[in-house]
């Protein structure tokens, strides 16, 4: 059987049955989503699958974990042993996955994920391999101070690190803007390479009770999300919406004022296009695309 058609096979085995409280959730979620169909209502965009089982919910959300890799590789985000994701565990709320040190964004699969405890120590259930240890400090914390997120990234990407410097928010001003609308920190300080979990407390609370991303002065950013679908769009669209923002400055002059959207459409906007269920949409083609091109991924 291929990888492909294994994972097709966990979410079709493991879903649960039909139930008032499963239906109410696909319901929110095309909600959210805001697709048209057809009349009779059968035809449906795809949504994230419910499970019974426990073990196979793990596998399907470490499968898009790799994938992640896959991705961020994809997109230029490596830069040698800089960049993390992690995913709070599905059995053991207090864990977490994170990938390998050393080994590059492009050939991570599943089984190349580790399983870190609360105290940064390698523990059995995933890869024997080290990890970061500014990677620990950082997304240990946050999965502490927010139980709500499930998943962080944080790389090295070109306009994150360029936009950081300025230690400021994005301006209101294109649409794609808007999924960070009063969802996006600034933490304005630089205390160097983050060595412990005090750096990491501070990252955390600059994150705040509600926000999903986070800019790091001098550093990067930090993007978040319930699903590890969601916190990877996020850094994707940040990281774009910061290159966005610095052309923006570099064209604005007199006849050319930047024009900030309203706070009514902004709201409205963010509400309809930032919110969770559509950034897991929006990633999922780009799970395929990594899918598609490296099925061993899965393994």
């Amino acid at each position: 059987m291929s990888a492909t058609a294994t994972e097709t096979t966990i979410s079709a085995q493991s879903a649960e049955q039909t139930t008032p409280q499963s239906v109410s959730k696909k319901s929110e979620f095309f909600e959210d989503v805001h697709f048209l169909g057809d009349a009779q209502g059968k035809i449906v965009i795809r949504s994230p699958p419910v499970f019974s089982n426990k073990l196979d919910e793990r596998e399907y959300q470490k499968q898009h974990l790799a994938a992640a890799f896959r991705v961020f590789a994809k997109q230029g985000f490596d830069e040698g042993v800089a960049g993390h994701i992690s995913l709070r565990d599905t059995i053991n709320p207090d864990n977490f996955w994170i990938n390998p040190l050393s080994m590059h964004f492009s050939m991570i699969k599943v089984s190349d994920l580790v399983l870190v405890n609360e105290k940064g120590e390698v523990i059995q259930g995933g890869a024997q391999h080290p990890i970061n240890g500014p990677a620990f400090a950082i997304h240990s914390e946050i999965h502490k101070a927010r139980p709500d997120l499930n998943a962080a990234c944080h790389a090295h990407s070109v306009y994150g690190k360029a936009f950081s410097c300025f230690a400021r928010p994005l301006e209101m001003i294109y649409q794609d803007a808007l999924r960070f609308y009063n969802d996006l920190a600034v933490y304005n300080r630089y205390g160097g390479t983050v060595l412990s979990t005090q750096e990491g407390q501070r990252i955390a609370k600059a994150l705040g009770p509600t926000c999903r991303s986070v800019i790091l002065q001098n550093h990067g950013m930090i993007t978040c999300g319930r699903t590890v679908d969601e916190a990877a769009f996020l850094f994707i669209a940040l990281d774009r919406c910061c290159h966005a923002q610095m052309m923006a400055n570099a064209a604005s002059g007199p006849g050319w004022e930047k024009i900030i959207i309203g706070k009514e459409e902004a709201e409205m906007t963010h509400k309809k296009s930032g919110n969770s269920s559509k950034m897991w949409l929006a990633f999922q083609p780009y799970y395929d695309q990594a899918v598609k091109e490296d099925p061993s991924l899965l393994t």
